[in-house]
């Protein structure tokens, strides 16, 4: 109990001096909107910006229909440090970070061992993340149906995801919207599709040394 106690003071505190940090900064917002790929693969994944500690903060906001695959998001990390990550949206959802070869690094869903304590611990920014690329994997989480508070059942989930290391200073928010229909290489079997999800993992391989408050207004006004 003592231990316990010990770590919510020193993550209070942390959380504190991070915001009154924040507080003093002048931050500069950018809005970009793009399509999101009909294939749920890495190879697809939509690019939404790069993570550099104390500078960057990464948003997109989109939403999933009940038969979709899931939705994929690219994050590059310039250096190592520890990350922070926020999920708000409706009920039902699964959030899985992923590491450039596709191992999950965390996972939202409870009861995996090392993946869940990972998402608890980037949920507080406790987690340190490697510099390289990730993929971060949006699914239904297959508990059945969800329903609204009328007792509608959901067809498609809204949700937001903020990635950020430290304070920022420019925000770069990604509106990803549903693909149109046609969209994508239909040409395309799923096993090339694979494939090349494959070849985008493999030119990955190192070659050489080298806010809630927001998220709320943007889903619910």
């Amino acid at each position: 109990m003592e231990q316990q106690l010990a770590d919510f003071a020193a993550s209070t505190a942390k959380a504190n001096k991070k915001a009154e940090a924040q507080s003093k900064i002048q931050v500069q917002t950018f809005e970009k909107q793009v399509r999101k790929s009909p294939y749920s693969t890495n190879g697809a994944a939509t690019d939404i910006g790069t993570l550099v500690k104390d500078s960057t903060r990464l948003n997109v906001y989109s939403n999933i229909k009940k038969d979709d695959k899931g939705d994929v998001f690219k994050v590059r990390v310039q250096t190592a440090g520890e990350a922070q990550i926020g999920v708000l949206g409706d009920p039902g959802l699964r959030v899985q970070v992923m590491s450039r070869y596709g191992a999950v690094v965390a996972d939202s869903k409870e009861g995996l061992g090392s993946t869940s304590d990972n998402y608890k611990a980037l949920q507080k920014g406790d987690y340190k993340l490697p510099a390289g690329d990730y993929f971060i994997k949006v699914t239904n989480d297959g508990n059945g149906p969800v329903k609204d508070s009328k007792g509608n059942v959901l067809t498609s989930k809204n949700y937001a995801i903020q990635m950020s290391m430290g304070v920022y200073r420019k925000d770069y928010d990604t509106v990803a919207q549903q693909p149109k229909a046609g969209d994508g290489v239909p040409q395309q079997s799923v096993g090339q599709l694979e494939l090349q999800n494959m070849l985008t993992a493999a030119q990955n391989f190192d070659t050489g040394l080298s806010g809630t408050a927001k998220l709320n207004n943007a889903l619910f006004g």
